[in-house]
This record gives C-alpha cells, sequence and structure tokens, in this order.
C-alpha cells in the first residue's frame, strides 16, 4: 500500500495561503483568484491550486463559474469558509488532519 506523502513546506505553504486569504474576507472583498492567492503569498500558481484541493478543501469555499469554462477559461474563485477563522484554527486543523489521514 502507498502512503501519500505531503511536500516538506505543506504546513508552510497552506499557513501563506490563509494569510493571503484572510484580507479578502476580514474586507468583505469576497472571492479572489488562484492568481492573487499565488501574488500575495509569493508562491506558483500550481502550488496554491494543488495546495486549496488537497489540504484546504474543507475551510475555503471553490467556484469555478460555468460561464468561463464554457469560454475555456481554468478560473477558481477562492475564499474562507469561516471569515471569522484565525491561523490558530488553520494549525489545529492541520494536527487534527495529519492524525486522520498519516
Amino acid at each position: 500500500m502507498t502512503v501519500k506523502k505531503a511536500y516538506k513546506n505543506t504546513s508552510v505553504n497552506i499557513i501563506k495561503i490563509f494569510k493571503a486569504l484572510k484580507p479578502s474576507s476580514d474586507d468583505s472583498e469576497g472571492f479572489i483568484t488562484v492568481s492573487e492567492i499565488a501574488r500575495r503569498s509569493k508562491l506558483h500558481k500550481w502550488t496554491v491550486s494543488r495546495t486549496l484541493d488537497i489540504y484546504m478543501n474543507a475551510i475555503v469555499d471553490i467556484v469555478q463559474p460555468p460561464e468561463l469554462e464554457a469560454l475555456g477559461l481554468q478560473v477558481k474563485l477562492v475564499k474562507l469558509t469561516k471569515p471569522d477563522m484565525t491561523a490558530q484554527q488553520v494549525i489545529s486543523y492541520l494536527k487534527m488532519r495529519s492524525k486522520i489521514n498519516p
């Protein structure tokens, strides 16, 4: 049986992404794109997209507008599920998740 192994910086990347999303949820900005999250967090777009899909799907809302997909555009719009979430809660979530899915 193979075990999926996280990259060594996954926890750091999750916190960077959370910190990039937090101001938009505080300002009622709403959804922001993966590209904007990548710019704010100084991570590659692929890293942001993958981290959101695999590790953060329980704490973010992701929308892919079908109108844009019909035009051939793959755009993900992202926001925190709970705008009042803290970095400490994200760290607790990561610890709990690692115990469930080692």
